[in-house]
């Protein structure tokens, strides 16, 4: 097996939640934490998708997320991505199923995602990015994958040749941008393939004997728990990737469930697995960043899962009248990122370069494009508000070559966007480069995407 050590000068955490680990066979709880909420998804014998949530220590009652007509297939699949938390599950029509809460807690609503799959879907985010991977087991057993970039439509769907005995468990914990895949193998053990440059590596086999799917948890940068149901029904973890890592037996309770895990603060991270009727949960403390051996604090029980019981009126009370519903909260669409294109044809020489075109690509309608360049263009502004999506000009900048040094700004502005802020900047006897910033509703100076 391949492992990647990367030794950083400081290391940042970042709440990366272990994403749903379950399948249609065994049926997983699953868990994210946002700003110091942890959120639990399981599915109850209704075939709906429960959730609690726990702030400041205090747990909620089990809730119904709402609106999945076609009934859940599957234990749900959990991540938190940016001020929101992203759920998956396979739909009784065999689809995969998205849904999606806000800060403050409302649902967007169900949309299904296609395909035709055998097991919970589950979804990582690739460290420093927006990027978002999901993957589910087909229904040949292969592995299919899709991925998600903020303000982007969803990839289609691709296969991979791997013959699978569980869900899939997606991860991004790596400081390289990696994606990483853990599932039991069709001979029962754990086998990973990660993504990292552009290109898909294994599987690597990593041992153990397993039942159900793998599950995770990064309570720091670059460092990974894995966590196994073994086929005793004991729980076994694994740090990767740390080389010559064996399996470890952390208790004998037995599990009725493979595990589902997530980090809420730095150093500390969460288990949940069903122990016979009940779905538990326990504490783990992990030293440090780099190796160290984690503490696991005991199984606790947080009762069956299902919906808090009404208690019947009083005898020869008449029930009152309920209450009528409020309208429903419409939560707001997320935030459409600008993504225009500046395109070139280019001869660089030393201390000048000749730019035969020069356009800003992807436009679209609506959206007004400023370009300006205080010093060594031909023209020093141009301001154009499109009204059909295409392209815009700006050989007024370009009439005769630019000397090094030379910056034309674009700005692609649209009501209601994440606007786009480039600079061009003519370097000596190279390409020139391009730098790419946002600039949110309201807000002047560019941001990081």
């Amino acid at each position: 097996m391949v492992h990647r050590i990367c030794l950083v000068a400081a290391l940042l955490f970042v709440m990366l939640t272990a994403s749903a680990s379950a399948d249609v066979f065994d049926d997983n709880p699953s868990a994210a934490a946002l700003n110091g909420t942890v959120y639990v998804f399981a599915r109850d014998s209704g075939d709906r998708i429960l959730e609690r949530r726990m702030t400041s220590g205090t747990w909620s009652d089990w809730a119904v997320v709402p609106g999945l007509d076609v009934g859940a297939g599957s234990g749900p699949g959990a991540l938190a991505f940016g001020q929101s938390v992203m759920l998956f599950v396979r739909g009784q029509d065999g689809a995969v199923w998205w849904n999606q809460a806000d800060a403050g807690g409302g649902w967007f609503g169900w949309r299904s995602l296609g395909g035709q799959v055998t097991s919970a879907p589950s979804a990582g985010l690739r460290y420093n990015t927006t990027t978002v991977d999901l993957a589910a087991r087909g229904t040949d057993n292969a592995l299919y994958h899709r991925s998600l970039v903020q303000g982007q439509s969803w990839s289609p769907w691709e296969k991979f040749d791997q013959n699978l005995g569980s869900a899939p468990t997606v991860v991004g914990f790596h400081s390289s941008g990696s994606i990483d895949v853990f599932t039991r193998d069709a001979g029962g053990n754990v086998a990973q393939r990660y993504w990292q440059n552009g290109s898909w590596n294994g599987p690597y086999d990593l041992g153990g004997q397993i039942i159900g799917a793998p599950a995770s948890a990064t309570a720091w940068l670059n460092r990974l728990d894995l966590f196994v149901r073994g086929t005793n029904n004991f729980l076994y973890y694994h740090e990767h990737p740390t080389p010559g890592m064996v399996w470890t037996l952390v208790d004998q309770t037995p599990l009725s469930s493979s595990p589902a895990g997530t980090s809420d603060r730095p150093g500390h991270e969460l288990l949940f697995a069903r122990v016979g009727n009940d779905l538990q949960i326990r504490d783990v403390t992990v030293p440090g960043p780099l190796l160290g051996k984690p503490t696991f604090g005991p199984w606790s029980s947080l009762g069956p899962i299902a919906l808090p019981s009404t208690p019947p009126p009083p005898v020869d009370t008449p029930a009152p009248l309920p209450a009528p519903a409020p309208a429903p909260v419409q939560p707001a669409a997320p935030l459409i990122t600008l993504a225009p294109t500046i395109s070139y044809q280019f001869s660089a020489a030393k201390r000048t370069t000749r730019l035969s075109a020069l356009n800003v690509t992807a436009v679209p309608a609506g959206a007004t494009v400023k370009a300006t360049c205080p010093k060594g263009c031909s023209a020093k502004s141009y301001t154009v508000t499109k009204k059909k999506a295409g392209t815009v000009s700006l050989k007024a900048f370009i009439k005769r070559p630019l000397k090094v040094g030379t910056k034309i700004t674009v700005i692609t502005t649209k009501p209601g966007t994440i606007g786009s802020h480039k600079v061009l900047t003519i370097r000596a006897r190279k390409r020139p480069s391009v730098t790419a910033r946002c600039l949110p509703p309201g807000v002047t100076k560019p941001q990081a995407c």
